[in-house]
């Protein structure tokens, strides 16, 4: 495979103009590949919302288990969605590099853009989408929230959560 680097502002025009266009993702949700920088042409405020309808633990953990989740990853991925979106299954972040990390695992537009909205704002496609990022709950390294250690603050609720699921 060739990879050929794009900018993020080609990226929107191609998008903006409704030409195909077939990226291969080079990170994962909610963050940026380690030790790759994403381009930097483009510049955003960093803004977050919280939107949608707000998921109880329990609610957040029976749609990971729909999604895929079990055993250790399950209660993982509960505690990163509550780190991630406090459970708002259309929770925004505008990142300063104008991508945005959407729904309750705040999966990476741009990262992830075969992930679309509609399936990064449906919890249950969200959840579907985050397994395979994590590679079926194995690897959360694509998360900030695992990576500097947020997510283990609601390791506790999560696992109770799973246990009432």
């Amino acid at each position: 495979m060739i990879r050929i680097p794009v900018s993020r502002a080609l990226v929107a025009a191609v998008m903006v103009a409704g030409l195909p266009l077939a990226l291969t993702p080079v990170a994962s949700a909610g963050t940026r590949p380690m030790n790759v920088m994403a381009p930097t042409t483009v510049n955003c405020t960093q803004q977050s919302i919280l939107a949608g309808t707000h998921f109880s633990d329990v609610q957040i953990a029976r749609t990971a288990r729909s999604g895929g989740f079990s055993g250790n990853g399950w209660v993982i991925s509960v505690a990163v969605a509550l780190a991630e979106s406090s459970g708002w299954t259309r929770a925004v972040l505008i990142n300063t590099d104008c991508s945005r990390d959407r729904g309750l695992w705040q999966i990476n537009s741009f990262w992830h853009s075969e992930v679309s909205d509609a399936a990064a704002f449906d919890p249950v496609s969200a959840a579907r989408a985050s397994f395979t990022i994590s590679s079926s709950g194995n690897n959360w390294t694509p998360w900030v929230t695992f990576n500097n250690g947020a997510y283990q603050q609601y390791m506790a609720r999560a696992q109770a959560a799973v246990r009432a699921a």
